[in-house]
């Protein structure tokens, strides 16, 4: 049984391991791990299954796989006549027993403190590493109920902010030019179905957190979907259009 703690280092290796579409199912377990002494027995349940799958995710450590290898094997020990061919199949279980170690250790995990701090920081890197957080929508929620994030760089009053997409989504930008640019770039990969152009006034309590990695001007939140407008096509040619959000001085004549 291995109970020394997880260090930051650990944990960024363990997600170098883990699809990005697969990341909040990972970030999920960490949150369920952190709460175990008081968790249902059902949500303990949960959590063991949840790792299983994690560290199956790895095709170079395939819980099941690796498992049903070693019975076949034990067998085959079992019912060898020959001392060699015995010796040669306990020495391929003894290998695949001490293999590489999985994503993710249930014990270890139990006994981490994670720290506030780390888990925001993790959360919003690997939220701007993700391309897509649509299918994951009650993942991502989950997560974001069990922390709360620094916003004291958000404006006091209200704001608008924007978005292309669906009104469920939790992904907005401050800019409307920000917005606009992923607009035209749905419509140009004829993902129009749910492609709306939305608008939404906001407080900074109504933010989960700010991010700016892709110069997209981007804030998280779960939305009021009653407080949403549908924005008209003129306002959307109002809005100065952009080639690429990392380059939005073309919007601001800066160029």
């Amino acid at each position: 049984m291995n109970t020394n703690p997880y260090k930051i280092t650990d944990l960024e290796k363990a997600l170098l391991r883990v699809p990005k579409s697969n990341i909040p199912q990972f970030l999920e377990v960490i949150f369920l791990s952190r709460d175990y002494a008081t968790l249902t027995s059902t949500d303990k349940d949960k959590l063991i299954v949840n790792i299983n799958s994690i560290n199956n995710l790895d095709p170079d450590f395939a819980i099941s796989a690796k498992n049903n290898i070693i019975s076949a094997l034990k067998l085959k020990v079992k019912n060898s006549d020959r001392q060699l061919a015995r010796a040669v199949f306990q020495n391929r279980i003894n290998q695949l027993e001490q293999s590489k170690e999985p994503i993710l250790e249930f014990d270890r995990l139990i006994s981490t403190k994670f720290s506030e701090k780390l888990l925001e920081e993790i959360i919003k890197y690997e939220w701007g590493n993700v391309e897509s957080h649509y299918k994951n929508l009650n993942e991502w929620k989950y997560i974001f109920s069990k922390i709360s994030f620094y916003n004291d760089d958000l404006p006091e009053d209200n704001f608008d902010v924007y978005r292309a997409g669906t009104k469920e989504g939790l992904s907005w930008t401050t800019e409307g030019s920000v917005a606009k640019w992923f607009y035209n770039k749905n419509l140009k990969n004829k993902q129009t179905k749910f492609n709306n152009f939305l608008k939404l006034n906001v407080s900074k309590n109504d933010v989960l957190f700010s991010l700016n990695h892709k110069n997209e001007s981007e804030v998280v939140l779960i939305p009021r979907i009653e407080n949403i407008e549908s924005v008209s096509k003129d306002y959307i040619k109002s809005i100065p259009t952009i080639n690429s959000p990392r380059n939005k001085r073309i919007a601001k004549g800066q160029l």
